[in-house]
C-alpha cells in the first residue's frame, strides 16, 4: 500500500512563518540599533586606552565571529533536514516558501539572542 499523500498546507502556515520572521527582523534591528548607541561611547573611549572599552570592543569581535559560525551551522542543519525529509518522502506536499522562513528563522536566532542580550546588559544603569 502507498504512503498517503499529505495535502499540501494552506497559505496560511507560509503566513504564519513569514510572520514570526519578519517580527523576528524587526526585534533585531531595534536591539542592534540600541547596542550601537550604547557601545559607541564606550568604544571611542577604549580607543582613548580605557580598558572597560577596549574589552568591549574585543566582546563585540568574538560574539560577532562566534553568532557567525553558530548561525551558518544552525542554517546548514536546517537546510539539511529540509532535504533528508524531501528524500526520504518525496510525495509529501511540501511549501517551499515555509521551509525557506524556517532556514531564516534558524539563520537569525543566534545573532536575535546575542543582540537582545547585549541591548539588556548595555542599558541597565549602574548605580
Amino acid at each position: 500500500m502507498a504512503p498517503p499523500i499529505r495535502k499540501p498546507r494552506s497559505a496560511a502556515a507560509a503566513g504564519v512563518q513569514a510572520q514570526a520572521l519578519a517580527n523576528r527582523m524587526l526585534t533585531l534591528q531595534a536591539d542592534a540599533g540600541l547596542t550601537i548607541a550604547m557601545r559607541m561611547p564606550l568604544l571611542m573611549r577604549g580607543a582613548l586606552g580605557d580598558s572597560r572599552g577596549q574589552r568591549e570592543a574585543a566582546k563585540a569581535v568574538s560574539e560577532k565571529v562566534s553568532a557567525v559560525m553558530e548561525s551558518g551551522l544552525a542554517a546548514s542543519q536546517a537546510a539539511a533536514m529540509f532535504w533528508w525529509g524531501l528524500a526520504l518522502n518525496p510525495l509529501a506536499g511540501v511549501d517551499l516558501a515555509e521551509e525557506a522562513a524556517k532556514v531564516a528563522n534558524s539563520t537569525l536566532e543566534p545573532f536575535s539572542k546575542r543582540t537582545r542580550a547585549n541591548a539588556a546588559r548595555l542599558t541597565v544603569r549602574k548605580r
